[in-house]
């Protein structure tokens, strides 16, 4: 989940863009008049056995796994920005361990769930637990947790920095505020990723990106870039002078900045 800076000097902000993933798809959401109508899938005291229904490989060691709720009435219930817990074993057998996990689903579909989840073959728990789980099998989720309330026009400008996987929080805070029709939040995302190949939910961030009718901004930016890549987006780490130039400033009142990826981007 990320972490939301409304105060912060721009030194600090600086950035690792160290994951590798790809493509994009469409996500999944429905009427808040529906889903009004539906009970609560999950709880926040206890996990929930919830059944892989697909297990699709979207790019590089990188998954989106549809979860079934018991009912197919139940919705999420999730209110954002917030998270979810999912237990999963450890690889050495010792037993099992839980980490938080941000939906790319809208909050209110359904009868399911579905998460972006990416691989890390050598080192990952829950992660690689979660990308071998077979249709039929079931995953154990708890929540959901709120991070930080997400209401329109709440802030004039979100400035935002994603590395990888940290792209799934970043934008359940855009199409929430994007989906309100009385919201004027101006939102800007810098995505950090391996190289150009390695991005993936583009399809779907430029089609938020060209509905959004010019509220919505973002930056690509590349570990690096082949000759043959013709790339024309940023490359190298988020610098600060990339941070003073692309997303707004953060004051404390009006404008808060959003970071959300690896360690290294908070070690930086």
């Amino acid at each position: 989940m990320f972490r939301s800076i409304s105060r912060i000097p721009t030194a600090r902000l600086l950035a690792a863009a160290s994951l590798s993933t790809a493509s994009g798809f469409g996500l999944s959401g429905t009427t808040s008049t529906e889903a009004a109508k539906n009970n609560i899938a999950i709880s926040k005291s206890k996990f929930t056995p919830l059944t892989v229904s697909k297990n699709e490989i979207v790019g590089q060691n990188v998954h989106k796994i549809t979860l079934d709720f018991p009912n197919n009435t139940d919705v999420l219930g999730m209110t954002t920005a917030g998270m979810l817990m999912v237990e999963g074993d450890k690889r050495d057998g010792s037993g099992v361990i839980a980490r938080p996990y941000t939906p790319v689903s809208r909050n209110d579909t359904v009868g399911k769930l579905e998460l972006v989840v990416k691989d890390y073959p050598t080192v990952g728990n829950v992660s690689s637990h979660m990308c071998k789980a077979e249709v039929g099998s079931t995953l154990s989720v708890k929540g959901c947790f709120t991070k930080i309330a997400v209401e329109p026009n709440k802030w004039k400008k979100v400035g935002m920095i994603a590395g990888g996987s940290g792209i799934t929080p970043c934008l359940q805070v855009a199409e929430e505020l994007l989906s309100s029709p009385d919201d004027t939040t101006e939102i800007t995302l810098i995505f950090c990723n391996k190289d150009p190949q390695a991005i993936f939910l583009k399809d779907h961030i430029d089609t938020l990106v060209k509905k959004s009718k010019g509220r919505f901004t973002v930056h690509y930016c590349v570990d690096k870039a082949g000759v043959t890549d013709f790339w024309r987006g940023l490359t190298g780490y988020v610098t600060p002078e990339m941070i003073t130039t692309h997303l707004p400033a953060a004051d404390g009142a009006n404008n808060i900045i959003m970071v959300c990826g690896p360690p290294p981007m908070y070690n930086a």
